[in-house]
């Protein structure tokens, strides 16, 4: 057997309109567009995240959401609340507060109802390196 390597390429998320799907994603994760082929970027956007090697792909879908995704991102931050706040302005929805086995977070659904958490934080060091979001304006 010839050995190899394999690593996770991309995180992807299914979405039926790109443009606002990148918009949102971009915004709530802090990443930025990559070119792609022309003949693939009818149908994917890729991602580059601010602090990862893994991108987002976006893939675009008229396919429904029929049950519980079985994938999703967890967002880690240092004020649950604010970050709910700042993800809800881009177009998020809070779908389900948890507080169990000594958590307290937000499942939230983005603007085609796939699921992401907002969960407190894990890895503070890791953390501590993303520079600061800058203030939500408060809701009038």
């Amino acid at each position: 057997m010839t050995s190899h390597r394999s690593r996770v390429a991309h995180f992807v998320i299914d979405v039926e309109d790109l443009e606002r799907g990148t918009e949102f994603w971009s915004a709530a994760l802090g990443a930025t567009e990559e070119p792609l082929h022309p003949a693939s970027s009818r149908v994917y956007r890729r991602l580059r995240l601010p602090d990862a090697p893994i991108r987002v792909l976006l893939q675009l879908t008229a396919d429904l959401k029929v049950g519980k995704e079985r994938m999703h991102l967890d967002l880690e931050t240092d004020d649950v609340e604010t970050e709910v706040r700042r993800l809800e302005a881009l177009g998020a929805t809070r779908w389900n507060h948890q507080q169990e086995r000594g958590h307290d977070f937000w499942i939230m659904r983005d603007p085609w109802d796939n699921e992401f958490c907002v969960l407190q934080t894990e890895f503070p060091a890791l953390l501590a390196q993303r520079p600061p979001w800058p203030p939500v304006a408060a809701a009038r």
